[in-house]
This record gives C-alpha cells, structure tokens and sequence, in this order.
C-alpha cells in the first residue's frame, strides 16, 4: 500500500521522482539521506518524519507544520542551534528503528500573514532548505536527492489507506503490539459487529469472520452504520456484509458463512486470539473446548436485559480467558441453556448496550497485549440499573 499510496499522490511521487529516499511507515512519511551540520561543523545525515494526512486516493494538505527529526540538532557553521527551524520537542519519540531526538516548527510566510503548507512537497522541501543553507557553506555540492529508496519489503500494509489517527496521537510504536495477530470473530451479532468495528481499527494482519446466519433489517439496528436498503436485497450473510463494507478501509477481513461445529471447527487453528459472542448452548461448549485446546487466549461476552416496570434492566459481561486463568475463568462462561445461563440468552438487545459489551471485550483484549495500563482483572460485569462497572481478579 506505500508504493501505492505514493503513486497516487502527486507530492509524493515529485519527491520521489526528483530522487528524496521516501517512504511510508505507520502512518506517517520518512524522508532519509537529509544532510546536516552537527555542533562541531561535521556534515551528517538524518531523517524527516511526520504524520501523513491521507485517503484511500492519495495526500491530502498536511494538518499540522511540525515535522520530526532523527539525528543530533541541526546546527549553524558557528555549531548553534539552526532558530530558523523553529526547535521544539519531536511529535513522536520513535518510529520502527529510528529515534526521534528532535522536532522543528516553521510555517511557510506570505504578505498576510502565516500559513498551512500546501503539501508535503513544499513541508519537506522548506525545511530541507533551512539546513541546506549552512550544510552548503562547507559542501555546495551536498544533497538529500540521493536516489528513491527501494519499495518497502512488506506493502501487506493492514489498512486501505495509512493510519495517520495513530500517528497523529504519537501511538503507532505501540499499535505494533498487534501485528502479527490474526483474531477470530466467533458471532456477528449485534455484540460481535460492534467487536469487528474496533478491531478494523486495529494493524492484525487478518480478522477472520465466523456466523452462519444472514443479515436482515433488524440487524441492522443493533449494528455499527447504517446500510442501504439495497444491501438487504436479498438478505445477504452477516460476514459477508460486514466484510464487505469494512474491506473499504481494513485489508486481509475473510468472511466465514457457517456456524461453528464439530465438523468445521478446524476452521479456527491458526488464529492467535478469539472473540466469542454466541449464545450459551452445545455449539459454544464446542467452540471454548476447542480454544482451550489450542490454548487460545479469548475473550467470551454475554448479555442479560431484561424489561421491568422501570425500564430495560440486566447486566453485560466481559471475560478474559488465558492459559493460566482457564480453570477460575470457566465458571464466569455459560454454557448451558437452562439454569443461570438464562439470563444471558434473553433476546433483548439494544444497540447501545451491544457497543459497550464490545467496548469491554475490546478493552480485555488491548490490555491483554499490553496495550493499555491493566491491574489485569479479568472479569467484567456491567450493571445497567446502577451504572457501575465490577471487575474481578481470576
């Protein structure tokens, strides 16, 4: 997808075609080979970079002026500080293998006034020039156009177009947390698809879709977007329509149209995590056996709603199950359609609710891999009369 994006984007492709060693990586552009003056007047090279603004059809202007920078402090023939950069701290401390020690703030001048930048042709090109113009008081004959990096080894980018919101927040170092990662959606329901609208966002290398079940209108209600009435005619396989409208914006999402059983559940080896949004009965009992035989970490979610005299009441319920936690965890995941297990296959669903129990498992899953701060409870029970949320130790 860098190649792509590149191509498709005419500031990008002039840097590249007038020789910039460019690239694309998490979100946000690399401009290598840039020369520099260090304190002691020595000529070195360092590297741009900055979150890239984009859509699946090219650049757009850049939000922001600053730009980041791998290497000492750009300095002056007099080993000062270049002011004309504008020093400031980096947006960012570390990108992949490069480490980010400092950040520059300058935006283009016109009569009136300040401005944006166009593009990244004339972000880049500006502040290459500022360091250009003492690197060439020792060197006229130094440059950064040192010939187009070849294409990235890896283009098997997650997403359709770059995830600039994770560059922008400084986090994409973290969201390699979940590369690698190739997680099974087990139910597409309403609970399942708000779990699938999360994980999209996510870099996994493939999220694999499994429900037998098709989509018809009343999904729709209790499910993120909104779809055409087209897209109901005739009622098409819940994996199938969610795949489809989110393989406009996340790569490698393979839709499965079958309802987990003992004949099919070889289906599941391979994945490395596991979502479960079914309801309790022999097909689940099958699936978590199956999980824990692989020795899967996962995820299973419930909810019980229930209508009173005051209104829609229950709980909603998040469990993380590890190989460590399997035989505490167990008693928190129903199994049985009889019992206590009842109250977690009641029908009424409410798309809010569905949201939050995805919020919940999504939650387990990113602390699970470390993503986010956890005490590392495992247990999630949402109370919806009293607002309050009970997490428990294994």
């Amino acid at each position: 997808m860098s190649q792509q994006l590149i191509n498709r984007s005419t500031d990008l492709k002039r840097l590249v075609d007038e020789g910039y060693a460019v690239r694309v990586e998490d979100g946000h552009l690399v401009v290598e080979e840039i020369p520099y003056l260090d304190s002691g007047g020595n000529i070195r090279r360092g590297t741009f970079v900055c979150p890239l603004d984009a859509t699946a059809e090219g650049t757009v202007p850049p939000s922001r002026h600053v730009m980041s920078f791998a290497g000492e402090t750009p300095c002056d023939r007099k080993g000062r500080p270049l002011a004309a950069l504008g020093p400031t701290s980096p947006t960012i401390k570390r990108l992949g293998e490069l480490n980010l020690r400092c950040g520059f703030s300058n935006k283009p001048r016109e009569a009136n006034g300040r401005r944006g930048y166009r593009d990244y042709y004339e972000k880049v090109t500006t502040y290459e020039a500022i360091i250009l113009s003492e690197v060439h008081a020792i060197d006229p004959t130094a440059s950064s156009r040192v010939g187009a990096l070849p294409p990235s080894a890896s283009e098997n980018d997650p997403f359709v177009f770059p995830d600039s919101a994770s560059a922008r927040a400084g986090i994409s170092q973290l969201s390699k947390l979940f590369k690698g990662e190739i997680v099974a959606l087990i139910g597409l329901g309403g609970t399942g698809s708000y779990i699938l609208d999360h994980v999209s966002k996510a870099p996994v290398d493939e999220i694999w879709l499994f429900d037998g079940d098709k989509f018809y209108p009343h999904n729709a209600f209790r499910s993120p977007g909104a779809p055409a009435r087209s897209e109901l005619q005739p009622p098409p396989h819940k994996v199938e329509y969610h795949a489809r409208r989110y393989a406009q914006m996340k790569n490698s999402i393979i839709p499965n149209p079958i309802s987990l059983c003992a004949d099919n559940i070889h289906h599941l080896d391979g994945a490395t995590f596991a979502f479960v949004s079914m309801d309790a009965g022999p097909a689940k009992a099958k699936v978590i056996a199956k999980l824990e035989a692989m020795q899967l970490a996962f995820v299973d979610v419930g909810m019980g709603l229930h209508l009173g005299s005051r209104g829609i009441g229950g709980t909603l319920r998040a469990v993380l199950s590890t190989h460590e936690t399997r035989d505490a965890i167990r008693p928190h995941i129903p199994l049985n359609n009889s019992g206590e297990d009842e109250i977690y296959t009641a029908n009424i669903q409410v798309s809010d609710m569905n949201s939050l129990n995805a919020d919940m498992a999504i939650q387990l899953w990113k602390a699970h891999r470390r993503f986010y701060a956890s005490f590392g409870e495992p247990v999630w029970i949402y109370q919806v009369e009293t607002h309050t949320m009970i997490r428990e130790a294994a």
